[in-house]
């Protein structure tokens, strides 16, 4: 009993120590990055916050930083994308992600047309897709209870239809967010433009004919990928055939 005792110590031990080193190293690994940026090793910096896996919100807004600091706005664009899908209510993330939009000129290009799409936008951005989850999860809660509550107090019933009208309210909309973050995204991945400038042609061929151009930072919905060429389309609705080598894509969480 005593040794299997120990052996149970034993391997306690070694899974704490395990776990300890797994917690440990990449803060280990983010320190060394921020001293790398605090040292205006920029392009020392981007690396180092590459290599670390996985990466929180604040890691890409600080891989978003070093890019910006070396010139390089379509990545930093990018990244900064990616840490407002963690951290989408971020006040430093939003701001430094529209200041990088201003700086190229294509805040407005990467802004929906019309006004019902921007302020459906705005509202489904704010939340993360796991947020958006828990609304949907406490609106059907709500409607569930409501009804309930209505059959079993009925003096009260006029209260609970107005909270049973609210439930269903919020888990429509956090159903309808959901699907738009997860569906549509898997559908139509979103991705900005890192190259200088690149060309959206007719057809995916080297010799087509140019259709128009997409500046760096410019944020796309890929339509179709056939390896080297991707069909993407623009907020605006135009539509073209672009190198995959010029487009980051914004990975879904």
């Amino acid at each position: 009993m005593n040794l299997r005792r120990h052996i149970y110590k034993v391997v306690i031990l070694v899974w704490l120590l395990g776990l300890s080193v797994a917690i440990a190293a990449p803060s280990d690994d983010l320190k060394a990055a921020n001293q790398l940026y605090d040292a205006g090793k920029f392009a020392e910096a981007a690396v180092a916050y590459e290599k670390i896996e996985p990466k929180a919100a604040h890691v890409y807004y600080n891989l978003g930083n070093a890019w910006f600091r070396q010139d390089k706005l379509g990545l930093a664009i990018l990244n900064y994308a990616q840490a407002r899908r963690l951290a989408p209510r971020d006040p430093d993330i939003l701001a430094n992600l529209k200041f990088a939009q201003q700086r190229l000129g294509v805040d407005d290009v990467n802004t929906p047309p019309r006004a019902t799409q921007r302020f459906l936008r705005s509202v489904i951005e704010r939340c993360t897709a796991s947020e958006w989850s828990a609304g949907e999860l406490v609106g059907l809660w709500l409607l569930a209870l409501a009804i309930g509550a209505c059959v079993y107090i009925p003096k009260a019933r006029a209260a609970f239809l107005v909270i049973a009208v609210a439930g269903f309210f919020v888990f429509g909309f956090s159903s309808f967010a959901l699907s738009d973050q997860v569906i549509s995204n898997h559908i139509a991945p979103q991705a900005i433009v890192v190259a200088a400038e690149t060309e959206a042609r007719f057809a995916p061929l080297s010799d087509s004919t140019v259709h128009f151009r997409l500046a760096e930072g410019t944020r796309v919905a890929i339509r179709e990928d056939r390896g080297q060429w991707l069909f993407v389309e623009r907020a605006d609705g135009q539509q073209g055939w672009v190198k995959a080598e010029s487009i980051g894509r914004i990975t879904n969480f």
